[in-house]
């Protein structure tokens, strides 16, 4: 889940995604199909190398056996050698004599084989004639039974040697000889056997082949045993390899056998029906293709890094404006607007920042001009509300005058009226809607001292006023619907006389203006219900919508933190409390 989420909340990252599959996806498709014919190619090409090796070798081993075959029919048909077979045995006494004579013939026929490298005649009389001036074995490796066997057969036999020569102290070099039964012309009967030998050595020369760590050649005489192999190889493998080829019938043409994990390239040497066998596995026809894959690993991976590197760069490149643009946005989204974004490219984002900050500076001119407009519409509000205090006070000093008329109480009648008279000079305050404290002080006194002739058994009033407070503005008409609600809805009510007090303090930036009574008070259902009102919320309803005024004047003109709260409890009294922040000042009587 945290992959797609990755890739799903950046642009940039899919934009690397998007470059690198671009990339790899034609590359890996691409060294996928090289790397398949290049596996099939260098295969068949190895393979093919091989088997030239195998002919090579093979021709190489022919050339050698035979040059050993034809050494040996000449020293069996050399005259000069026949004519010491055939003299007297007298005429042999002298045995150095004779071994010499056998040994300079030797030497003269061995040198017309560049590959042979001893000659050796040993007869029956226990003469021995060598072609080299190694010393003879003080006892010769080719036992007294091997030598019978050797003399009365025609067949020749072979001897891979690792202790040397059969028959001198050849200092343990090793050499692979051959045996045949040397035999008098004038009668026919056999007197000895001839002895050719040549170096190990240069097998391993003639069979020298790189088929891998476990690939070898081998050579196997025609009775299917192990005459020589490659000294590094494995003899496990070359035993299976051999139990293969004895069960399959190989000609002279080569013949390729499968095994489960190697090729058996094996062709059978013409000069004595020998077989040269080579063991290939299938992994070293692989070697190369194998190279090329890791190198196409290689590559991929660094092709993969600098995708990585660069698809960054570019995605940065790319996403940088709209980076700019997203900035840009938070700003207009704060408040800022019309400020300048640049630079700007000539493609599609540039034209897109050209509109985003065109879009900035209309959404300005809208945001300015729905301002004025709210302000013009917060003004007309105001006023409103305030206008609707002016008549529902007007209305109920006019119905308190009209009663002291009826009463016939001219001098209450005429303070009263004197009364009225300053109470709505300071009301109208020239036009302003914002006014002195002091102003609404003395505005509420007047207010008082017209209740208090038509109630005057029914309450008492004090008015405090901290000093803190004379510099402070507030909004006019604020107290007077306070106490008229106090009067009417809770001391009027009431059987006792009672006390309302008004009271005015300086709470750090703020300043609370507080009316109490100790009237009837309101029940929760009540309170909840003028509460509601305030908040124009629920569907209870008051009539007291001078009170509701007065809470939406300061909310309009300070702001939601501020306005008016109740508290009140049946039977104890009520509290109405105003805060206002005490910032306004009297310019803002324009508002």
């Amino acid at each position: 889940m945290r992959l797609p989420k990755f890739f799903n909340g950046s642009l940039r990252n899919r934009l690397v995604l998007y470059f690198t599959l671009l990339m790899m996806v034609p590359l890996s498709a691409a060294g996928y199909l090289i790397y398949m014919i290049s596996d099939v190619r260098i295969s068949d090409s190895a393979m093919k190398l091989a088997t030239q090796i195998v002919e090579k070798d093979s021709k190489n081993i022919d050339e050698v056996l035979s040059d050993m075959q034809a050494a040996v029919q000449a020293v069996s048909k050399d005259e000069a050698i026949q004519t010491l077979l055939q003299s007297p045995r007298e005429a042999r006494a002298d045995r150095e004599d004779c071994a010499y004579a056998l040994g300079n013939r030797l030497k003269q026929i061995s040198s017309l084989y560049r590959d042979i490298n001893g000659l050796y005649i040993w007869l029956d009389d226990g003469i021995l004639g060598k072609s080299r001036y190694y010393s003879p074995r003080e006892s010769p490796l080719l036992t007294q039974s091997q030598y019978m066997g050797i003399r009365n057969h025609a067949r020749p036999r072979w001897f891979s040697m690792e202790q040397g020569s059969l028959m001198v102290d050849n200092l343990g070099d090793a050499v692979l000889s051959m045996a045949a039964s040397l035999s008098r012309e004038d009668t026919g009967q056999p007197c000895g056997v001839v002895i050719v030998e040549v170096r190990r050595s240069l097998l391993n020369s003639l069979m020298d082949a790189d088929f891998g760590d476990n690939g070898t050649l081998f050579l196997m005489d025609p009775d299917s045993s192990i005459v020589f192999h490659s000294l590094d190889s494995n003899g496990e493998v070359v035993a299976e390899a051999a139990g293969r080829i004895k069960e399959t019938t190989v000609g002279m043409s080569m013949e390729i056998l499968t095994q489960k994990d190697c090729l058996l390239l094996c062709q059978r040497v013409p000069a004595n029906g020998w077989i040269v066998a080579g063991v290939v596995f299938k992994d070293f026809l692989r070697n190369d293709s194998r190279d090329i894959l890791y190198v196409f690993i290689l590559t991929a991976l660094v092709a993969f890094l600098l995708n990585v590197v660069i698809s960054n760069y570019l995605a940065n490149f790319e996403l940088r404006p709209l980076e700019r643009m997203r900035a840009y946005i938070l700003r207009v989204e704060d408040g800022t607007f019309g400020e300048p974004l640049a630079p700007m490219r000539p493609d599609e984002i540039g034209h897109l920042t050209a509109s985003v900050q065109e879009m900035s500076e209309k959404i300005g001119e809208l945001m300015a001009a729905v301002k004025t407009e709210q302000e013009r519409l917060r003004t007309a509000e105001f006023k409103s509300l305030q206008a609707q205090i002016n008549p529902h006070f007007l209305y109920n000093s006019l119905d308190s005058i009209n009663w002291l008329a009826r009463r016939g109480d001219v001098q209450k009648m005429t303070e009263m009226i004197a009364a009225l008279t300053t109470f709505f000079r300071i009301g109208l305050s020239k036009g302003r809607d914002i006014i002195a404290l002091r102003e609404e002080v003395e505005h509420i006194r007047n207010y008082l001292v017209i209740q208090k002739i038509r109630y005057s058994d029914q309450f008492e009033y004090s008015i405090y006023v901290d000093p803190a407070t004379e510099h402070c503005f507030v909004p006019k008409l604020m107290l007077q619907p306070l106490v008229e609600n106090a009067l009417y809805h809770g001391i009027k009510l009431c059987p006792r006389k009672c006390m309302l007090v008004i009271q005015i303090f300086s709470r750090g930036d703020k300043i609370e203006l507080e009316v109490l009574d100790n009237g009837v008070g309101m029940d929760p259902e009540t309170l909840e219900a003028l509460r509601e009102a305030m908040a124009h919320t629920g569907q209870n309803r008051t009539n007291s919508y001078g009170v509701v005024n007065v809470n939406d004047r300061i909310q309009i003109l300070a702001g939601a933190q501020y306005g008016l709260t109740f508290t009140s409890e049946k039977g104890v009294g009520t509290s109405a409390k105003i805060v206002l922040p005490n910032t306004l000042r009297k310019e803002n009587a324009d508002v």
